[in-house]
């Protein structure tokens, strides 16, 4: 493909004749079933490699770099703003060292930015040189890369931001977000549906309210009804959803890679995975409701958390050490630095709360026991607990917004490549949502004289069951009371 002819001066400069034809290397590339237009790099950087080793001795003796047969010491003299398209992919390849352009958009870029007489009419083996220099001198250039200011914005789209199309990326934040706005939802109900029960219980007598069995509840009425029965399908639609998304950043924290550039923003969407689980536990910890179901569920929530949160953390402070100059080229690549520090500890603190509290609350039980008196029978130690819980599901809430708005007003201003947009794989992401939204209208809608809840609690249950709201249970129970004068049990 080639012949060399080295010669060694006094000075240690290497000149070198090289004999190649556009026709030789097509040759070469169509054989290796490529593009007829595209090159070989592995084969012509193979040519290289004879004069490589001398070439690095003698670039020791040099206090600077100078590009082969000219007086010039790239990029500051050279017109790097003539085409910034071609400028940021070459200068992504040389900081990066990935994704190599390929030879036509390298002739192209030597061709119009050296700004030396007829350098439009470079051949093709001074562009094969001056780009292998350009691979040997690759630590000098970078340092004059990162002082020039040109085309900074092509460069850093060239690079690409920790936007993963394939994992964190648009689908998994529009569904993160329709999440958060479900469970602001269920939320705002349970307290609207706490503070009628309160006032209920201070105006009235002891005995329950009971509306009649075949009054109309209201629109907010059957929204909450709607609400409250879906309340464990959407506990069920979070938990999957962040099983099978941390199940995701394990393998890709796990798998064999050269360097990982996407982990903070995979420990941010870690960390919002994880609040919103967090959040609705005082909606879903009924001990007499699928109790050890709920606990197995949690207790695989809380393992592969705890995994994903060391595997992402770890992967984040190796970014920071190896993507050094990245960060400080291209600042809004990268989730801030305060934002991946949050959600680090964040997470942690959340993640671990639960079982160290009750650890703790174990204790105290222990102490407890020996005082004669049973266990769990403490008002005060119930009021503690759900006061705990509370607080704990309020500060999840708080912080799985913060991290929502962060991710959005991060992706809005990270350059984003071509990939970068919608595929079937995020748009999966919104499904696990559809069960839910499906059985609230199910429950909400229902016929004009029959309550929704009952009609759409009742599609869900096999033939032969029935569902019977307790209201219409207790008024029958005090109708047939009347009738017989006996006392209601």
């Amino acid at each position: 493909g080639g012949q060399w002819t080295e010669s060694r001066h006094h000075h240690h400069r290497i000149a070198v004749s090289i004999s190649l034809t556009n026709t030789n290397v097509r040759k070469r590339t169509s054989t290796g079933n490529q593009h007829p237009k595209t090159y070989d790099w592995i084969y012509l950087a193979s040519s290289f490699s004879g004069i490589r080793g001398s070439r690095q001795k003698a670039s020791k003796s040099r206090a600077m770099s100078i590009l082969p047969g000219t007086t010039t010491q790239p990029w500051t003299s050279f017109d790097v703003a003539a085409n910034c398209s071609l400028t940021g992919n070459y200068f992504a390849w040389v900081v990066t060292q990935d994704n190599e352009p390929s030879f036509p958009q390298v002739a192209n870029f030597w061709r119009m930015t050296v700004g030396l007489d007829g350098a439009e009419n470079l051949s093709d083996a001074v562009v094969i040189e001056w780009h292998e220099w350009a691979r040997s001198n690759r630590s000098d250039l970078v340092r004059q890369v990162t002082v020039l200011d040109a085309c900074r914005d092509e460069l850093c789209r060239s690079i690409g931001s920790e936007i993963d199309g394939g994992l964190a990326g648009f689908g998994v934040l529009a569904s993160y977000g329709l999440g958060a706005v479900l469970l602001t939802l269920y939320g705002a109900f349970a307290l609207r549906g706490l503070f009628e029960r309160r006032k209920t219980t201070t105006t009235l007598s002891e005995k329950p309210h009971t509306a009649p069995p075949d009054s109309d509840p209201g629109f907010l009425g059957r929204i909450d009804e709607a609400l409250r029965c879906t309340t464990y399908d959407l506990f069920t639609a979070a938990a999957f959803l962040s099983l099978g998304f941390q199940a995701t950043v394990i393998y890709s924290q796990t798998a064999p890679a050269a360097y990982r550039y996407h982990s903070s923003l995979q420990l941010i969407v870690s960390a919002l995975a994880f609040y919103p689980l967090a959040a609705m536990l005082p909606l879903v910890l009924t001990p007499d409701r699928r109790s050890l179901l709920k606990g197995a569920i949690l207790v695989a929530l809380f393992v592969i958390h705890t995994a994903a949160w060391v595997l992402c953390a770890n992967g984040a402070q190796e970014d920071d050490y190896h993507n050094e100059i990245l960060m400080y080229l291209c600042p809004r690549n990268h989730p801030p630095q305060a934002v991946v520090l949050a959600a680090m500890f964040t997470m942690a603190a959340m993640v671990w709360m639960p079982p160290l509290f009750g650890v703790c609350l174990g204790v105290v039980l222990c102490f407890y026991r020996c005082n004669s008196r049973i266990m769990w029978q403490a008002k005060w130690l119930d009021r503690v607990t759900q006061g705990a819980v509370v607080l704990y599901a309020a500060a999840n809430f708080v912080c799985m917004w913060g991290a929502w708005i962060a991710l959005v007003v991060f992706i809005k201003g990270a350059p984003r490549r071509a990939e970068d947009v919608w595929n079937l794989g995020q748009a999966l992401a919104l499904t696990p949502w559809m069960p839910v939204l499906v059985e609230m209208a199910s429950i909400l809608c229902g016929k004009s004289h029959t309550p929704g809840t009952e009609a759409g609690v009742a599609g869900r249950l096999p033939r032969g069951f029935e569902v019977v709201r307790q209201e219409k249970v207790l008024h029958q129970q005090e109708d047939t009371a009347l009738l017989d004068d006996s006392p209601v049990h």
